[in-house]
């Protein structure tokens, strides 16, 4: 489970399609005050959770600036902490809700290929 401030760095970095520095988290996070320290603080955290990695390292000035990105999607984050909050595999049952309620058929169309990708990839 991610904090407040956690899931704010990892939406920056989910929002964007590039490796991001601790200063270009800074710089992005908008009317935060956070300091440098903080969030690197937060990608340590975040690192130990096994959510963050480092990508690449850039000179900045006369040192290097480690670069990050997300070591999974924001969506398979959100099923992975579901599953670990709902470990009866209910999420068959969240699915089969949810199709219950689904009234496009683009949408049916999507998972019944995601599914038959699936059995492709893994047959």
């Amino acid at each position: 489970m991610m904090t407040k401030s956690e899931k704010q760095i990892m939406d920056l970095l989910w929002g964007v399609d590039e490796p991001l520095s601790c200063t270009e988290i800074i710089q992005m996070s908008g009317d935060k005050t956070w300091k440098d320290s903080y969030v690197h603080s937060l990608i340590k955290s975040l690192m130990k959770k096994d959510l963050v990695e480092v990508v690449s390292f850039e000179l900045v000035s006369r040192s290097y600036a480690r670069k990050f990105v997300p070591k999974l999607s924001k969506e398979s984050y959100c099923i992975r902490e579901y599953l670990n909050e709902n470990p009866d595999n209910s999420f068959i049952k969240l699915f089969t809700a949810y199709l219950d309620q689904c009234d496009s058929a683009d949408e049916v169309k999507a998972f019944e290929d995601a599914i038959g990708q699936w059995k492709t990839n893994h047959s």
